[in-house]
């Protein structure tokens, strides 16, 4: 074995070079000293990989790891380094005259590990498979065509001399971790793969930083289990640093929800214990029930009852957005606060807003390792990059990081690997189009596969939903679901459901009322059924019919909050709020964070209180109002919406009964959907008509006993469609339907590959970029979501004395990334993207994916005067085409 081969250099520095297989044994301690910390059943589950026991596989395990750099020791790599030279002649290695250093060192260690281990006698198959797993660790696979140009190019691998040091590495590697028992498999399922895959890249990512492990010398060559020894304390000390601790369950006994809680448990939370404690493998669970029922108190406590029975490493919580990720994050911190443990846990949030989270940026440390501490929740600086933030223990984020995973994005399978053997819930999922809603069902697929659990939580869905989730886990639907609200529960083979009952307590009757669409039968609506005080929410379908109806209020005088105007004041008392997406993001979080404090934690509820707001307060935000106007929206969503109204038991209501006045049905007949009220861009039309047609006759709503039968009607084509809409509806089916077949075929176009078939296995399929890579063209990102393409924007001031070439420090980067704010206009986002990312922005971590947004004196674009930021309403389009 040639010791004079160099993996990382530092020229300057004594020693100058990390010798090669040192560095291979580095970071197969740190992949040991990783699953160390893991459950037993992630030990266990990286022995299958292999077909073998955790014990019998580890040696071979350790073994494939430490190859993932073996293709270093080849001539186009060794000479990158002009000292290496020396090194190769010292050795008695002949230096070649006519090298290729155009190579990717980790593609050579693909052929490599496949030839030399079918010498080994393993199946030509899985040699190739496990080559290609720890070959790609640089983030992307190699092409099969590839991997062949790269066999035959002597000038980068070298000659037989080269392929022999190659196998003396390897045989030392062997003789270091001495595997006995040879591989019962055959091939890697889609599941293995990704798994070694990630585990690979996350060992090397930690083993590849040399303040860890500093450099060793050719004579800590001379024995590898020393050095192997020596090294697994230095990772121990890194994974310390970084905040990997010993994955423990939260609880190590059984507890019920009362204790766990301090709350006796509703029927809902009764019937999911129960439903857990008769769960003999992973699987999903399906709650569909009425908003403030505590769906996600339910899940919790399942998350913990599956955590200790199966050893699940950590929990996951997705989010239809990020304000809704926001509220959830509180939420999860407190319950992982009150389990008080007796170790340190990660808690992450995950969206591109968590510079504006106060809660979240609290929790943030040094990364500096305390053995005394002890029963706290941090978020470990290493974690906070978007790679691997899906590794910490415990996340809150959006849908879009869960589903990055299953997307051919560079890396996706450390993502993946940070998701399996894993609780992983998913809130409002009833918020999704086709596209999203099919990536979503292929997600739920790829984490049963690595042995997750899943948790679903919506208010409600139609059929065709729990069809597909049963089609899943190969069971058949039952000719009659149970009665709504129910727990479905999907395992291998099988399907079951429960119905529990509503505590009649919060059963109630919603007075419907029908308004015309026009604003000023919303303001009216709005201020006469709060005639006598109260809180109420105007919720609209389209920012600027937000913007438009805070506009046909009068003057009045500012609120501010913390610095930032967050409403206005009317002459009569009345404090009226606006809230939407268009804000920028500081704006927009002071906004969110005031919506949360008066119509929700405000102990007195006094005066006239208004929300007007877009879709942002529809889903997840704990909100609670006396009367609500809206405009008509597709059935589960309006339904989803008067959630909102009553959601706490609450004395001296300034109404009688929940009362929701909605736009749109006072018609004779539906309003048409196009301009000017967009709300056809919004929803499907198909969708609108079934629900106006539902509704239109009615004066109340019974809730929840309703919800069920009135979705099915909606969602299931099960009303009769009048003569005078036929050709309407016609219309509008065959385009709801050809889009949907669209959006599912790309959803299923988009993906990896599924995990139980061949169609993961494309090394060739195209590497997309992450979606939020400035500049690149949108069909060259992945998509968690179809839409417009958007940009991130920072609005800049004369006051910031903006210039494109200067490099802004960190501080200033963060004053300017928290103003940020995504725009999608799209003669705006040509602009910005025409102009490209400003030259001193791409050397700044937070700013180098946005584009300036220059405002002039008057905070007017000065690319377009037409487009400006105003206090109360945010970015506002003064004229078409803007």
């Amino acid at each position: 074995m040639a010791i004079e081969l160099w993996a990382k250099t530092a020229d300057g520095r004594v020693p100058s070079y990390h010798p090669l297989v040192l560095h291979l044994v580095d970071v197969a301690a740190c992949a040991e000293a990783i699953l160390n910390r893991e459950p037993t059943s992630t030990r266990s589950r990286m022995g299958e990989v292999l077909g073998l026991s955790w014990e019998e596989g580890r040696p071979w395990i350790m073994t494939l790891i430490a190859c993932h750099d073996l293709g270093k020791a080849c001539p186009g790599f060794q000479l990158k380094w002009p000292g290496a030279s020396a090194l190769l002649s010292r050795s008695g290695i002949r230096v070649p005259r006519s090298v290729d250093t155009n190579i990717n060192h980790a593609f050579v260690s693909q052929i490599a590990v496949s030839e030399l281990f079918q010498e080994k006698d393993w199946p030509e198959d899985l040699a190739m498979l496990v080559a290609d797993a720890v070959g790609c660790h640089h983030g992307s696979r190699a092409s099969p065509t590839t991997i062949e140009h790269l066999s035959y190019n002597e000038r980068a691998l070298g000659q037989k001399e080269w392929a022999g040091m190659r196998r003396g590495i390897l045989e030392a590697l062997l003789e270091t971790f001495r595997p006995s028992q040879l591989p019962t498999k055959t091939t890697l399922s889609g599941p293995d793969f990704m798994l070694l895959s990630g585990l690979t890249s996350f060992a090397d990512w930690i083993g590849s930083n040399e303040d860890w492990f500093p450099f060793g010398t050719p004579k800590d060559v001379n024995d590898l289990a020393d050095w192997y020894t020596r090294r697994r304390s230095n990772a121990d000390r890194a994974l310390d640093t970084i905040g990997w601790e010993t994955r423990t369950p939260l609880i190590s006994e059984k507890k019920s929800f009362e204790k766990i809680f301090n709350l006796t448990p509703r029927p809902l939370q009764d019937a999911v214990a129960r439903a857990v404690e008769e769960m003999q493998e992973p699987g999903v669970l399906l709650i569909e029930a009425p908003m403030g029922e505590g769906k996600t108190e339910a899940a919790f406590y399942a998350h913990q009852e599956l955590q200790r029975r199966f050893g699940h490493r950590g929990l996951y919580v997705a989010l239809p957005s990020k304000a809704t990720g926001n509220a959830m994050f509180g939420r999860t911190l407190e319950f992982l606060h009150d389990q008080r443990i007796s170790r340190t846990l990660d808690l992450q949030l995950l969206h591109g807003a968590t510079l504006l989270n106060d809660t979240f940026q609290n929790l943030r440390v040094s990364g500096i390792y305390d053995a005394i501490a002890g029963g706290e929740v941090r978020a470990k600086e290493w974690f906070t990059h978007k790679k691997r933030a899906l590794l910490s223990e415990y996340g809150v984020g959006t849908i879009d990081q869960a589903i990055l995973p299953i997307l051919p994005v560079r890396h996706n399978f450390v993502r993946l690997w940070g998701l399996a053997n894993r609780t992983v819930i998913f809130d409002e999922i009833h918020a999704y189009d086709a596209y999203t809603g099919t990536l979503l069902t292929h997600l739920v697929r790829w984490l049963l596969a690595l042995g997750s659990s899943v948790i679903l939580l919506s208010a409600t869905l139609p059929p065709s939903f729990r069809n597909r989730l049963a089609q899943i886990v190969g069971a058949d639907m039952p000719s009659k679901e149970v009665e709504y609200p129910r727990l479905s529960i999907f395992r291998a083979g099988s399907f079951l459901q429960n119905h529990f009952s509503i505590d009649p307590a919060f059963r109630r009757s919603v007075e419907l009322r029908k308004i015309t669409t026009d604003l000023s039968s919303l303001q009216t609506a709005t201020m006469d059924s709060l005639s006598s005080g109260g809180m109420g929410l105007a919720l609209v379908n389209t920012v600027q019919r937000a913007q438009d109806l805070f506009r046909l209020f009068p003057p009045g005088e500012p609120i501010h909050r913390g610095g930032q105007r967050i409403g206005k004041r009317l002459a009569d008392g009345t404090e009226l709020f606006l809230f939407h997406a268009r804000y920028p993001a500081d704006m927009r979080q002071a906004r969110e964070d005031a919506a949360l404090e008066t119509f929700c934690r405000a102990k007195a509820r006094n005066g006239r209180k208004i929300l007007i707001a877009t879709q942002v307060a529809e889903q997840s935000l704990d909100l609670d109002f006396d009367v609500m106007v809206t405009d008509l929206a597709p059935i589960d969503l309006l339904l989803q919406r008067a959630g909102r109204l009553w959601r706490h038991k609450r004395d001296n209501r300034p109404v009688t009964n929940p009362l929701l006045l909605v736009a749109g049905l006072a018609e004779e007949q539906p309003p048409l959907f196009a301009g000017p009220l967009w709300w056809s861009s919004v929803y499907r039309e198909d969708l609108l008509l079934r629900t106006w047609i539902v509704l239109h006759g009615r004066q109340d709503l019974l809730l929840p006993d309703e919800i069920d039968r009135l979705v099915e009607l909606v969602y299931e084509d099960q009303i009769e469609i009048p003569k005078s809409l036929q050709d309407r509806m016609t219309r509008a089916i065959d385009i709801a339907e050809g889009e949907g077949f669209a959006y599912k075929a790309q959803a299923n176009q988009a993906i990896i590959g599924l995990p139980d078939d061949a169609s993961w296995n494309q090394p060739e399929k195209f590497t997309l970029y992450d979606d939020d890579e400035p500049g690149v063209h949108r069909t060259l990102m992945a998509q968690t979501r179809l839409g417009s393409d958007s940009v991130v924007a920072i609005p800049l001031f004369p006051s910031d004395a903006f210039r494109e070439g200067l490099k802004p420090d960190l501080t200033l980067s963060k004053q300017w990334f928290m103003r940020g704010l995504n725009l999608s206009r799209m003669v705006v986002v040509r602009k910005l993207t025409g102009n490209g990312v400003p030259p001193g922005w791409k050397e700044a971590p937070l700013l180098r994916n946005c584009f300036a947004f220059v405002m002039d004196s008057e905070n007017r674009w000065i690319e377009d005067n037409r487009v400006r930021l105003d206090d109360d309403l945010g970015i506002v389009y003064d004229a078409k085409g803007a």
